[in-house]
């Protein structure tokens, strides 16, 4: 049974938009772009940001 020529492109447009949503998750959101936080340094931050 052949593909309708429609069911194709929308198969194609949502291939490219998840292809897209990954690049741009790995550019920005990625691994290699979170900052790494100690708990003594998120104690030291809250404690001297607490209003007093």
């Amino acid at each position: 049974m052949r593909t309708r020529p429609l069911g194709r492109e929308i198969a194609i447009a949502l291939a490219f938009k998840l292809m897209a949503l990954v690049a741009l998750y790995l550019m920005f959101f990625g691994p290699a772009h979170r900052i790494k936080v100690t708990p003594a340094e998120m104690a030291e931050t809250l404690s001297a940001a607490a209003p007093r």
